[in-house]
């Protein structure tokens, strides 16, 4: 646009030049952040997915960018809710065990999982098996993500089931029930760092809660 023009444009209607450099800078330019972050291709295929096609987990982007270079194949990595957070952070660390609650998605991500991912079904219920899950094998893991059914309680649980330098990760976390998850994980001595942003295929703010031990933790806050 002729700068004599844009003039007169701002001066008009500058609500509506703001609208049409919002346009040209963030869906026209291939160089944009939502671009880039694989936002405008995942509402393309509405799925999660970046740029590139591959799989992300459906949380906001800062958190993604956040957790990628800090997970490495040396950790385990239990979570509540199967899908494309599963194959991402299969490609990351050792061993993920993840529990779904939904029998035809159970079946679908199942036949997508790579051999390094073991996944459970188990029905959805309250303060039952199903937060329970996480203790099924008895095992310690360093990264647990509640990201299911019944999250206040499956948080409660995933406590004891943490390796000494164990993190939690609540994704939705600006939802005013899962309250009670804050208070527990801060009475048990963790700190909490929030991420907000834009998510794969939304168009709002979503917030991802970290929940960390300040003196050790797998990573490296």
């Amino acid at each position: 646009m002729p700068p004599f023009l844009r003039r007169i444009v701002v001066h008009l209607a500058p609500r509506s030049y703001a609208y049409y450099r919002a346009f040209t800078s963030l869906i026209l330019n291939k160089g944009s952040y939502l671009h880039t972050t694989g936002w405008i291709r995942s509402l393309t295929d509405e799925i999660p997915i970046d740029s590139d096609g591959q799989d992300l987990p459906w949380m906001n982007f800062p958190v993604i960018q956040f957790l990628t270079p800090r997970i490495n194949k040396g950790l385990t990595l239990f979570e509540f809710g199967s899908g494309y957070s599963t194959t991402f952070f299969a490609k990351l660390v050792n061993h993920v065990t993840s529990v779904e609650y939904d029998e035809k998605w159970f079946e679908i991500v199942k036949k997508r999982v790579p051999e390094n991912v073991r996944l459970i079904y188990q029905p959805q219920d309250i303060d039952g098996h199903y937060c329970r899950t996480v203790h099924g094998s008895g095992q310690k893991f360093e990264l647990i993500i509640i990201d299911g059914r019944d999250r206040v309680n499956c948080l409660k649980q995933s406590l004891s089931a943490l390796s000494d330098e164990g993190v939690l990760i609540l994704d939705d976390s600006e939802r005013d029930k899962y309250r009670e998850a804050f208070e527990q994980a801060h009475s048990h001595g963790f700190r909490s760092l929030d991420f907000d942003g834009l998510k794969p295929t939304h168009f709002d703010s979503h917030r991802t809660t970290i929940f960390y031990r300040p003196d050790r933790n797998c990573l490296g806050i």
